[in-house]
């Protein structure tokens, strides 16, 4: 089930939404508790049909960080084909540990992709990082 929480801002503004989607609950709890610790507002969902769920009933999001296997499926990259057609000034960051997904990625359509196992470190580095280059009227 998705749920959302909030801790202190991030150093750099207003606590940015986050929507981890992860089928794999210990990974998707650890990346979210990182994430808080930073001041990051968190949203977790378990699979494509929650992160969907959550984008679409309102709940402010700033980006997603998807893994792209949820469930056996590439749910991951019909979850960024959906929030780009749904929601276009939210980014997609990808992540998976297998290595041909990983290939097509970055042989297609450009995401911003991290590589299982991945440092949390990394995570919200990377996460900064693109809310931090989005303009103004985008956030």
């Amino acid at each position: 089930m998705a749920q959302a929480d909030s801790t202190s801002e991030p150093a750099a503004g207003r606590a940015n939404g986050v929507l981890v989607v992860e089928d794999e609950a210990i990974l998707r709890m650890m990346v979210a508790e990182h994430l808080r610790t930073k001041g990051y507002r968190v949203i977790e969902a378990a699979s494509l049909n929650e992160a969907v769920a959550v984008l679409s009933s309102g709940e402010p999001a700033d980006i997603v960080f998807s893994d792209v296997n949820l469930s056996g499926s590439l749910g991951g990259l019909s979850l960024t084909v959906w929030v780009r057609e749904h929601f276009p000034a939210i980014p997609v960051i990808l992540t998976s540990g297998n290595k041909s997904v990983a290939e097509r990625i970055h042989a297609g359509d450009p995401v911003p992709f991290i590589r299982k196992p991945y440092d949390p470190d990394e995570v919200e580095r990377s996460i900064r990082s693109m809310l931090s280059s989005q303009s103004p009227e985008q956030q």
